[in-house]
């Protein structure tokens, strides 16, 4: 169950992060050539591009921490006896989940509250909340699968 669980929840994270890294990517080239090479900037890519930017960073957490590449400073956990440093990670995964689901109820709580539109784009300002709000939804979903993991005795290392 939990090993079709961590595929679905891959496939939508990995989907989601490569549409959102693949629009950014156009949008900025539209920038570019429009400005540089027609002569005819855009003004509505530049902020196409820096939502696009806060929605890559946020739907790219859930990707490095199923694959448990987060950055990170081990020096006292691997003075730690190696018995000690499941329990450790593990502590470290509570805390997470815990600033974790603060954070998406409060992207919620400012998706429902913004009803500015964005300058540029005819959108609400709500739409990269709920972008924000799916991120961190699907990163409390990969870091449970972590915890379920090492609950249960499974290896918690890197995993593509």
């Amino acid at each position: 169950m939990l090993g079709t669980l961590r595929k679905l929840t891959g496939l939508i994270e990995e989907s989601c992060l490569l549409v959102a890294f693949w629009a950014l990517g156009l949008a900025v080239f539209a920038q570019f050539f429009f400005r540089y090479f027609l002569d005819m900037p855009l003004g509505w890519t530049e902020e196409l591009a820096r939502y696009l930017l806060i929605s890559v960073a946020f739907l790219g957490l859930p990707v490095v921490t199923r694959r448990g590449e987060h950055i990170a400073i081990d020096l006292f956990v691997e003075m730690l006896p190696v018995t000690a440093r499941p329990w450790l990670e593990g502590i470290a995964e509570l805390i997470q989940l815990a600033i974790v689901g603060i954070l998406a109820w409060q992207a919620w709580a400012l998706a429902q509250l913004s009803g500015q539109q964005m300058s540029a784009i005819p959108l609400p300002k709500s739409v990269i909340y709920y972008v924000v709000f799916t991120g961190l939804l699907l990163n409390l979903a990969a870091t449970l699968l972590r915890l379920a993991d090492r609950l249960r005795g499974v290896s918690t290392e890197v995993r593509a």
